[in-house]
This record gives C-alpha cells, structure tokens and sequence, in this order.
C-alpha cells in the first residue's frame, strides 16, 4: 500500500513537471518562435501587395506590347520594352522563410521598410498612356475622310487655303480608282510665292503650290505610290517631299527648302494625328 502511494506521489510530480517543462518551452520557444513568424508574415504580406501592383502594371503595358498594334511612334515600342524589363527588375524577390527564430526576427528587419515602387510605377503608367495613344494616333491616320483632312489642314497657320480633288478635276485621274487615293487634299503654302507657280488654281499648281494629302484605302497602295514618287527625286522631275503615315502620303512643295519641307510635314502629321 505503502509503494502505490509512493508510485502514485512520484507519478503525480513527473506529470506536474511535466507540465511545466511544456510551459516553460512554449513561453521561451514556441512562443517567440510564432510571434516571430505572424511578424515575418505581416510584413511579407505588405511587401506581395505592393508587389502584386507593380505585377499588375507591368501585365497591362506587356499585354499592349504583345498586342503588335502598329503606332504613330515607333520609339514607343523599345521605349515600352525598356520600361517593363526594368520595372520587373526593380521587384524585391521574397526568398523562404528562414527557419530560425533567430534568422525570422532578423530577416523581418530587413524586411521591416517595404519596397518603394513610386517612381517606377509612374513610369510604367505613363509610358503605357503614350503608347496607347500613339496606336490612337495611328489609326487616325487610317483612311482618314476627306474632310477631316480638310479640317485638320484649315489648322496650320502656314497653309492659307486647301482644295479637294473630284473625279472631274484629278489632274492624276486616280481618285476612287484600284489602287488609288480614296481622296487627296491640295494646300497652298504661305512660304511658297503663288506667282512663280504656274496653274490657274489651287488643283491646277498641284503640289507645288504647297503640297497634298493623298488618302489611301492600305499602307500598301500608299508605299507604292511614295515608292513611285521616290524614284524621281533628285531629278528635274522631282516634287518635292513625300512620307508615309499610316496610309496617308503627306507631300511638300519642291519650291520649299528641305528644311521647310520638314517642318511642314511635321505640322502636317502633329495636325492629322492630334486626338480630341
């Protein structure tokens, strides 16, 4: 009877000691061990949002680059391309979690000042503005009408007035024509003496009055038409400038300075492709 008593006294200790060892490794291990991991977690959380953001951003201008639109700007597209490189590059990578205490708490100090993606994030934002507008831009350059070239012409101060070509007065006959313009625009230059172009009228003295807008239905008709201008220049029968925007053939007088032929076309192609 003795012995049992013994037993059960001894019994009872081991357990109470037991029980206090328990608590006195979760108070001094587990305890510190879970706090250390719910402050790691807090702060990875903040840092995966911010993150996640940045991701988010990057997916919208990587989707536009993927898209292949064609732009009024071409420079836009590696411009766009350099932007999302960096802006992936400049993520803070999360690695595991370490799996100490120890190493917990003093990552989480590194960890304490999240990532600061401001400048980065404004960057991305306003390249994907520029380049969605520039694909804006381009297809207005697409098979624009006959009077929104006019209207946009009426815009430019150097140009003092502007005829349309009609099927009975298209010195080119081409107008409405397979593979030819859908409209062209003749504008009279104020850099341009009138009196040393010969013509009775503006359709008469043609481009060398100022230049034209020829309208295409594609690029393909407008780059053959600039490719069969392109062969005379440099000749006594060259006339004047010629560019291909989308499928729109801006030309320039051949009695404007090739730096004035440039600033025109400049206006020309600001006036064509400004949104509203």
């Amino acid at each position: 009877m003795k012995n049992k008593k013994v037993l059960f006294i001894a019994i009872v200790i081991l357990v109470i000691l037991l029980i206090i060892g328990g608590v006195l490794g979760y108070i001094k291990i587990i305890k510190p061990y879970n706090i250390a991991v719910k402050n790691y977690s807090d702060v990875v959380k903040v840092i995966e949002e911010k993150n996640n953001e940045l991701d988010a951003k990057i997916k919208k201008l990587q989707d536009l680059i993927d898209s292949n639109e064609k732009v009024l700007d071409e420079n836009i597209i590696e411009t766009a391309k350099d932007v999302t490189k960096r802006a992936g590059a400049s993520k803070l990578v999360l690695d595991k979690m370490p799996k100490t205490t120890k190493e917990i708490i003093s990552k989480t100090e590194e960890l304490s000042t999240p990532p600061d993606y401001t400048e980065i994030s404004k960057e991305v934002d306003e390249t994907y503005n520029e380049y969605d507008t520039s694909i804006k831009q381009y297809k207005q350059l697409i098979n624009p009408s006959e009077d929104f070239v006019i209207q946009r012409l009426q815009t430019i101060d150097e140009i003092a007035d502007v005829r349309a070509v009609t099927e009975d007065n298209d010195p080119n006959g081409n107008l409405n024509k397979p593979g030819g313009y859908t409209a062209t625009v003749y504008f009279e230059s104020k850099k341009v003496n009138q009196d040393d172009v010969y013509g009775a009228n503006l359709i008469e003295k043609g481009t060398d009055a100022g230049g034209a807008i020829e309208v295409y239905a594609n690029e393909e008709d407008a780059k053959k038409r600039e490719e069969y201008l392109a062969a005379f220049d440099g000749s006594i029968l060259a006339s004047g400038s010629h560019n291909v925007v989308g499928t729109v053939l801006v030309r320039t007088s051949n009695e404007l300075t090739a730096t004035q032929q440039k600033k025109l076309e400049e206006k020309i192609i600001n006036a064509l492709s400004k949104l509203e």
